[in-house]
């Protein structure tokens, strides 16, 4: 389906991209694939030794935030698949600007020019984010049903700027392709959490760190009740490709496995199948969740918004142009098994590593409860009456 054709991905070490370019070369596609630097081994070896790599597999150099790096990748290119884009979820305070709305605007800028001085793209398909829709689930009203119409209304560039970054630059590169009277067309790809089992040995992916944080008992003993609208990184992969095959496509796309699956949920996969790793075996207090939220890679308040409140969202948009049925997607309790499967294999989950903020906060509670049952035992036996 794809010989002759070539095919940038900007990003290409990356979690997510790794899966598109593997997809690529499987159909014959001519792979420009982008990173910082193609003779890092660690980094791009994985890519080298993917089928048809030999042949169809072409490496550049380009950094995101350095003007006109990517002109050379995109020329010639009939697609372009743009992944690249900075993940600083907590940012420093005062830094937002520089480390994740600027970065992440000027990089869309940047391929986006480099799509246009090339002239032969046809279709850019980028990794958008559920985090330009919302933040938190319940921030238009329980209930609501999110849409591709649903641009986040929550996020500032103070509070929740990797949300902000997101919109920002999503909503940037709708603006070009308008600007570019039709020379290409445009489609954003829209998941929630990405999981499922890495290509390579790299941590360059938050849902790695977290499920690797679950399994060497750094979240011990208890997980809180999060709600995850998980997709797995090979259905997100598929959505891509989907997207730059399909002449009909266009604009966003929600990709959406089961708004309801919550990290308790995965932890119990987890626990069953790897009954030797120190996988948390409680759920805990809603308070508790705050102290262990920067273990997630979440601001505390982000963690509040998400403690089991589920988005409901709509994909059927995806469904119809990308053929993404809610029967296609991959289970999340498959992605969490084939995930933790992979990092056991590649060697990557470490021995047990004291979760001391854990710990603390269940010696606490754990001696509050203690402390409550013995002050009753106590009323009890001199026959105090307790009313509440």
């Amino acid at each position: 389906m794809g010989a002759g054709v070539r095919v940038c991905v900007t990003g290409a070490t990356g979690y997510v991209a790794g899966h598109i370019v593997h997809r690529l070369l499987e159909k014959g596609y001519t792979v420009h694939a982008t990173c910082r630097d193609p003779s890092n081994l660690k980094a791009v070896g994985h890519l080298q030794r993917m089928p048809n790599a030999s042949e169809l597999l072409r490496l550049f150099p380009a950094d995101l935030l350095t003007p006109g790096a990517f002109h050379e990748a995109v020329a010639g290119c009939t697609y372009v698949i743009h992944t690249a884009s900075p993940y600083v979820i907590d940012s420093q305070p005062g830094q937002e600007e520089e480390e994740l709305i600027k970065p992440a605007v000027f990089g869309t800028e940047n391929v986006l020019n480099a799509v246009n001085a090339a002239g032969t793209v046809q279709r850019v398909v980028i990794t958008a984010s559920t985090a330009s829709v919302f933040t938190d689930a319940y921030e238009r009203g329980e209930g609501h049903v999110f849409t591709e119409a649903d641009w986040n209304v929550y996020a500032t560039p103070t509070k929740f700027p990797y949300f902000y970054s997101k919109k920002l630059a999503e909503q940037r590169a709708y603006e070009m392709c308008k600007e570019a009277g039709g020379r290409w067309a445009l489609c954003s790809i829209n998941p929630g959490a990405i999981w499922g089992p890495p290509l390579s040995s790299r941590l360059d992916g938050e849902s790695i760190n977290q499920c690797l944080d679950l399994m060497s008992g750094v979240m011990w003993p208890y997980v809180a009740e999060i709600a995850m609208g998980m997709v797995d990184v090979r259905d997100v992969a598929r959505a891509h490709i989907a997207a730059m095959e399909n002449p009909g496509a266009s604009g966003r796309y929600l990709i959406n496995a089961r708004s309801g699956f919550l990290l308790v949920d995965a932890v119990r996969v987890l626990r069953k199948e790897h009954p030797k790793q120190w996988v948390p075996p409680l759920i805990g207090p809603r308070f508790g969740a705050m102290l262990f939220a920067p273990m997630l890679g979440l601001p505390r308040d982000l963690c509040a918004a998400m403690l089991g409140r589920c988005p409901i969202i709509d994909a059927s948009k995806a469904a119809e142009d990308l053929g993404m049925t809610p029967d296609s997607y991959i289970l999340p309790e498959s992605t969490i098994s084939e995930m933790a499967a992979a990092l056991v294999a590649k060697g990557m989950v470490p021995s047990f590593r004291m979760p001391i903020i854990p710990l603390v906060v269940f010696s606490v509670v754990l001696l509050l409860a203690l402390m409550a049952v013995g002050l009753g035992l106590g009323l009890s036996a001199l026959g105090v009456s307790r009313r509440f």
